[in-house]
């Protein structure tokens, strides 16, 4: 029964992260974290997260060589939503990028940013 509960619970993780990104609090954004928000530049002007850069899903095939030249750094990606962060991550990985995350939607990320500073 108990090994039934552990591939319910590790199922229910995997669809419960989908496209809307991962589980907000297994990862770690670290001083060796590119994070990238894959938002329109105008939303990213209305606001962002603390070190993000800016390039949009629809560019970052092209651009994140710019920014990210070792394939193995952590990458953190984040959008209005998690969609649009989940395209560019399937994009990074088919490009080589190995250590990439979807971390979802910026409004929760940013409470997330909003209590640690408060810590």
């Amino acid at each position: 029964m108990e090994k039934i509960c552990s591939v319910f619970f590790i199922a229910f993780m995997l669809v419960s992260c989908g496209h809307g990104g991962v589980d907000n609090e297994k990862f770690v954004i670290d001083e060796n974290s590119q994070v990238i928000d894959v938002r329109t530049e105008q939303e990213y002007k209305e606001g962002h997260l603390k070190n993000a850069i800016n390039i949009p899903y629809v560019e970052i095939k092209n651009k994140i060589n710019e920014y990210v030249k070792n394939k193995d750094q952590k990458i953190i990606l984040y959008c209005r939503s998690g969609r649009r962060s989940g395209i560019a991550e399937k994009t990074l990985k088919e490009t080589g990028y190995t250590n990439v995350i979807n971390a979802g939607a910026y409004e929760k990320l940013k409470k997330m940013e909003s209590e640690k500073q408060k810590e």
